[in-house]
């Protein structure tokens, strides 16, 4: 048995404002449109709580292949400024993947800076630091064309 410890930590600007790209994290259908990992795999909730105290449990994989369980689990909520959620990954029932994941929002440069820091233990091999910063890279390109994609509305 072996562990990894790691830390991921990316900042990206988004040419959108703050309460946009918070949006983007905090609703199922805008989750399931930028965190799609691509044409070959699948990507669904069984359950999508953005609360304190409440959870999400999404199953993706590639087609044909192995199906991951993420668990996301938030500890606070601050709109428009911070979350922070622990996290596991499971495939096939076994854990490979344990961490958590603190977004920060601040306006910059007419958008948004975002900062996304993950630490999180990695067992036995199954997973690793660098696939969760390149998965997490790939996922915020993602945003940034599905925040293009949808123009925002300011609520009022």
């Amino acid at each position: 048995m072996s562990i990894e410890q790691g830390t991921v930590d990316i900042i990206k600007t988004f040419a959108a404002p703050v309460a946009a790209v918070f949006a983007a994290w905090s609703q199922e259908t805008a989750q399931l449109a930028w965190g799609d990992p691509g044409p070959d795999w699948q990507i669904s909730f069984e359950r999508f709580r953005f609360t304190v105290g409440e959870s999400d449990l999404c199953r993706f994989g590639p087609k044909d292949g192995p199906t991951y369980l993420n668990e996301n689990r938030y500890l606070e909520i601050t709109p428009d400024r911070r979350i922070v959620y622990a996290s596991t990954l499971r495939e096939a029932g076994i854990l490979g993947f344990s961490g958590t994941v603190v977004v920060t929002f601040e306006p910059a440069d007419g958008g948004t800076r975002m900062r996304l820091v993950e630490q999180g233990l990695y067992f036995d091999g199954r997973d690793r630091a660098d696939d969760h910063r390149e998965g997490w890279r790939a996922m915020l390109e993602a945003m940034a064309g599905y925040l293009k994609d949808v123009p925002y509305r300011a609520a009022g």
